[in-house]
């Protein structure tokens, strides 16, 4: 096989292993569509061997490539390849695009809720932890007990990008806080992150705010003799909310 012949052959083969390869990257929740894609592909390769074989002259061997075709049929493949990854992997909808301001870490929410518990909890213990494997993304919250009074929690929820087949992270986002209902009266916090809202019942008190693609939820547990701490909750949110950056 001649040199301008293989340059040729690599020129179909690559951009059909490129969309073969994506299509199988982005097909693994769709089991049936990714065999299809394996199949037909495979079946598409048989069909050229086989042509190949029961061929009875042998193909006219092509002249050598010059550097501008070869140059040309680079070009061509890196065209074909962006054309096929592009549509499908949708970068522009990932947190670090240039221009999402979205979040791609979270803040520590020990620190951000520090000043918050000595008021709250003033006898309770910290506890931090963090998840990696959170139903949306990672995960990270801090905890104050105290075995005879009040318990405060603050978590800070990252919400990862979909990829190829959802929204931005922000969409998901959005979508995850609606649902995040409690039992209780629902109250809109204005002026905290892009929409926050504070829900109350006899001994529980949640507040929760989301700020792009980031959630954040307090909820203080009270003891029945205490007294409610409105003021100090609403100001940790605000604080929670102002410690998540964005790019």
């Amino acid at each position: 096989m001649s040199r301008g012949h293989r340059v040729r052959s690599l020129a179909l083969t690559v951009p059909l292993a490129v969309l073969t390869l994506v299509l199988l990257a982005k097909t693994m929740g769709y089991p049936a569509f990714g065999m299809s894609v394996v199949l037909v592909m495979g079946l598409l390769f048989l069909a050229h061997a086989i042509r190949d074989q029961f061929r009875e002259e042998p193909p006219e061997r092509p002249a050598p490539l010059g550097p501008r075709d070869r140059a040309f049929l680079a070009l061509v493949c890196l065209v074909t390849a962006l054309a096929v990854v592009l549509p499908l992997d949708r970068p522009w909808n990932a947190p670090w695009w240039p221009g999402r301001h979205e979040s791609l870490s979270l803040p520590d929410p020990c620190e951000a809720g520090v000043t918050a518990a000595a008021t709250l909890v003033p006898a309770g213990a910290v506890t931090a932890e963090e998840d990696d494997d959170g139903p949306y993304g990672p995960t990270a919250q801090c905890a104050w007990r105290d075995p005879e009074g009040p318990q405060l929690r603050l978590e800070y929820q990252l919400v990862d990008w979909e990829g190829s087949f959802g929204g931005t992270a922000t969409d998901t986002a959005r979508e995850v806080f609606a649902d995040g209902l409690t039992i209780g009266t629902r109250s809109p916090l204005p002026g905290i992150g892009d929409e926050a809202w504070r829900v109350e019942s006899s001994a529980l008190h949640t507040v929760r705010a989301r700020k792009a693609n980031v959630i954040v939820e307090a909820t203080l547990i009270r003891a029945h003799d205490d007294p409610p701490g409105r003021a100090a909750m609403e100001t940790l949110l605000r604080t929670a909310v102002a410690r998540i950056r964005t790019g």
